[in-house]
């Protein structure tokens, strides 16, 4: 893909679907940036995150628009609050989590893209009126770490 976004996007109402323990939605894809980044909009519950994990092909950065989003890069702790920024360089182990006491509500960006693609491949369909999950989604999502490896995604590292 080229660097350059092809066309102006305009998304109203974007689909919402459960990323196994987030409700979140796809702003911008690399097919509408060119390939050069995907943005996502993410909900998760208080207590609930993804466990230590490597990306091998991008960079995310992270921006909190409510709640909080406790982040560990490589060995360093962060906790993010509402209009707070982090970047977590590929490469670098990281997790992450809600380590509020109220669902948070973040962005986060991966550059170049194509995580989004990992996404919707674990993901499902989500209401329009759906909330952060508590427990899994009530329809399976396809096993994240069989399909992981296939995306430059490293779990436990």
């Amino acid at each position: 893909m080229s660097n350059i976004a092809p066309a102006v996007k305009y998304q109203p109402k974007p689909k919402r679907y459960y990323f196994d323990v987030a409700l979140g939605s796809i702003l911008l894809s690399g097919e509408d940036t060119g390939g050069a980044y995907c943005l996502l909009d993410l909900r998760v519950a208080p207590g609930k995150g993804v466990p230590r994990h490597t990306h091998t092909r991008e960079d995310e950065a992270y921006f909190v628009l409510s709640g909080e989003l406790e982040a560990i890069v490589g060995d360093e702790v962060f906790t993010l609050r509402a209009g707070e920024t982090l970047m977590a360089p590929r490469n670098i182990p990281h997790q992450l989590r809600n380590s509020g006491s109220v669902a948070n509500h973040y962005l986060i960006m991966f550059s170049p893209s194509g995580f989004e693609e990992f996404l919707k491949a674990t993901s499902v369909p989500a209401p329009d009126d759906a909330v952060a999950p508590t427990q899994p989604p009530p329809v399976a999502v396809r096993n994240v770490f069989e399909l992981a490896a296939d995306y430059g995604i490293q779990f436990g590292h």
